[in-house]
Parts: structure tokens; sequence; C-alpha cells
């Protein structure tokens, strides 16, 4: 009889979990990426609630045990959904943004990818392509709508981290196998691609409204040209190197933080805190880890008014993910999956003069018989695409109309570009 109660109340537990699994939220909390072990699918991703209760192996939990993949390298996210970059399986997994369910798997034209970022309804996707060929790194672009990679951008050699601000597209070009020294500046309008040089190892990027900030490692010693690390500063209006900043002797720094007030970045295991208005690199650390007995820095981040830092420990065990408080202060420090490389949050947008300039703007007359005109003033530029995707018609509109008794009777999709705004509008053409 003992062992029947034990039983009865060990399968109700396994039931109650299985039911508060199923009802999990993640509308608020952070996400960390735990890449796992190469040529495994041991990646996983933990959640800590806005209570600071932890959840690990998120992804197998929802979808009755599935594996997440192989070597788990980015995360993005939409208003809807989450993205997870899994570089050793060549996919992109597409989840529910709030109860993490699978929705769908991106495989094709994904060739060791490694980041993404999103503008207007398209996602973008930093590919190595074949890891010993320096000549075909690629950027997927996915339309969203469909899960579908509808281009390619071809870029420098191995490319990574990759951010956006409004509607153009910033990519580190860390090298692959090889030392990059420069970033590219695609136009997500027209995949038109820049190349702007910086330090030598761009590994990181954050972007603000004024400035993007680029985190150059510097060549390691192995490759026998060592040089310094740089935090390269540029501006968005002309994308000029603004300032630079140099490491004395042979330092190389990882990953950046951004707030509305400073730079943060990892140095010899310790945290430093560099303010936006600084003119030269902060002499001493802001925190020291040694007290927190953090062994190898994995990955970090700074997400309203905590720092996260990630320690894949040694390399085999489960890593931690260390959190500090914006004064410096240790606040705790979580176990979790295998090679914690990312700590991330879903920002949602907030109304912006972009967002009111998007809503007012309209095509008239729609339908449309020989031409449509829009309801702004001054300049914009357009691109029509049929329902197959294929763009039929570009230009600039410029206050008078554009012509479309070329065009077949059908449903279209404009995409206007305006004021810096990008936006997609329904066209019907009789």
């Amino acid at each position: 009889m003992k062992n029947y109660y034990n039983n009865l109340l060990t399968t109700v537990a396994t039931l109650l979990f299985s039911i508060s699994g199923f009802s999990q939220n993640y509308e608020h909390g952070i996400f960390i990426l735990n890449e796992g072990m190469i040529g495994t699918e041991t990646a996983s991703v933990s959640f800590l609630n806005s209570n600071g209760a932890l959840e690990n192996n998120v992804f197998s939990n929802q979808n009755m045990g599935m594996a997440l993949g192989d070597t788990g390298q980015g995360m993005g996210f939409t208003e809807d959904f989450a993205y997870v970059v899994l570089n050793y399986s060549n996919e992109v997994k597409v989840m529910n943004r709030t109860t993490f369910e699978l929705v769908a798997s991106i495989t094709d034209q994904m060739a060791y990818p490694r980041y993404i970022a999103f503008s207007g309804d398209k996602g973008y996707v930093t590919n190595w392509g074949d890891p010993g060929d320096v000549s075909d790194d690629y950027v997927a672009v996915i339309d969203l709508t469909t899960n579908e990679v509808v281009a390619t951008i071809p870029v420098s050699e191995g490319p990574e981290e990759i951010v956006e601000k409004n509607g153009v597209l910033f990519v580190a070009h860390q090298g692959g196998y090889g030392f990059g020294n420069s970033i590219s500046i695609i136009d997500a309008i027209t995949n038109e691609v820049t190349e702007v040089a910086v330090g030598d190892v761009p590994s990181a990027l954050r972007v603000d409204d004024d400035f993007l900030y680029v985190l150059c490692t510097g060549n390691p010693s192995y490759s026998g040209n060592e040089t310094s690390g740089k935090i390269v500063k540029i501006s968005l209006n002309d994308y000029q190197n603004t300032e630079e900043f140099t490491f004395t002797g042979l330092d190389h720094p990882e990953f950046l933080g951004l707030d509305s007030t400073n730079l943060y970045y990892v140095l010899n295991r310790n945290i430093y805190k560099m303010a936006l208005t600084d003119t030269e690199i902060p002499a001493q650390p802001f925190i020291i880890t040694s007290s927190n007995n953090v062994l190898i820095p994995y990955g970090f981040n700074k997400i309203n008014d905590k720092l996260y830092l990630t320690d894949a420990v040694n390399y085999v065990n489960d890593g931690k993910v260390f959190v500090y408080n914006e004064d410096g202060s240790f606040e705790t420090e979580y176990t979790v999956g295998q090679l914690p490389n990312g700590v991330y949050k879903y920002e949602a947008q907030t109304a912006s003069v972009s967002d009111f300039v998007a809503n007012s703007i309209a095509i008239y007359p729609n339908p449309a018989t020989d031409g449509f005109n829009l309801n702004i003033d001054g300049m914009a530029k357009f691109s029509i695409y049929d329902t197959s995707g294929r763009m039929v018609k570009a230009g600039v509109y410029s206050n008078e109309a554009v012509k479309v008794n070329d065009l077949k009777a059908g449903v279209y999709l404009v995409q206007i570009t305006y004021e810096g705004t990008i936006l997609t509008e329904k066209l019907i053409v009789k």
C-alpha cells in the first residue's frame, strides 16, 4: 500500500509539472542561450522570470522533450516569435515567443549560420558558408511571413554579430578562421553593401540613436601579428569613424554592453565601464569578478539595471550566469546549460515618431487603374512586388503618380521608405 501511494504521488507530481510546463509564459524575463557541445544536440535555452526563478531546457520542456539542436549561436525576437540560430545544425528554429512552442524550422540556404537581426518584415542571418572558402560568406534574407529565404547578400569573410537601426544593418567581420578588420553596412531596401574599415577582429556591436559602437578584440598572439584591441565609434549620419579608443599594451577586450550613458566590456575576466562621454579607455575595472570565482567569461550583456556575465566554467560542465547590479555589487549566480554564450531580452517597440509617420502614409486611389499617389510631402523610395515576391517596379515618388497601367491586374505589395521609416502597403491593380 505504501508503494502504491508513493507511485500515486509521483504520478500526480509529474502530471502537475507537465501541466505547469505547458502553461508557462515567457513574456517577461531574461533568456540565456546555451551553446552546448559542438557535434551534439545539446544546445538549450534557460529562462529567468521577473521574480528571478530559473528554468533550464525551456525548448525541450515546451516541445515534448525535443532537442533544440547543435551549437546555439545567436538569438533574436520579433513581437510574436523567438528565433534561435543553430550553427552546426545549419538551421534557424522559430518559436512562439510567449510559449516557446516550435513554429517553424528554416534550413534552406543556411550554411554555418551565426547571428540574426530584423528590419521590417525580413530577418537577416549571417552565414559563413564553407569555412574554408573565404569568398562564399553571405547574409541570408528571410521573409518573416513565410519563413523562407528570399535572397542572399554576399559579404566579406567571417560575418558575425549583426544589428539594425532605421532600416540599415551593420555586420561585424570577425574573419571566420582568419582575422577580419571591417564591418558591412547593408541597406535593407536595396541590399546594397558598403564596407568600412575598423580595428582588427571586430567581435561585438551595439547601436544607439546616434552612433554604432564596434568592439575590436585585436589579433591574437597566435596570429603571428598580435595587435591591441580597440573601440570604434561610428556616426550614423555619415558612417565615418568619429572616434577610436585603442587599448594599451596588447589587451584583448571581449563583449560589449550599452545603456543610455555607458559602454561595458570584459577584459581579463573583469567588467569595465566607460562613459559615452569619456575620451580615453578606463584604467581600472568596474567589477572585479575573482571574488565570484568566474573562470571563463563566455558572454555578457547589460539589460535594464543588471549586468549579466556568463561563464563556460571548464567547457564541459554546465555553465553559470553571474548577475551584478548597476552599482557594481554582486547579486546572485545561476547554473544553466553548457557553454552559455548570450543573454537576451525581448524589448517591446514603443511608439515613436517613425511609427506615427508610418501610420499616416496611405496609397490612393486603391484599387488603382492607371496609377497611385502617396499622401506625403516630399520624396519617398518605393518598390512594388508581385505575390511571388518578385520586384516588378521601383523608383522614387515625388508628388507625381506612380504608373501601374503596365502591370497585370492583381494584388501587389508596395514597400515605401520615407523619412527613415519603412512600411509595406497592399495595392490592388484593376
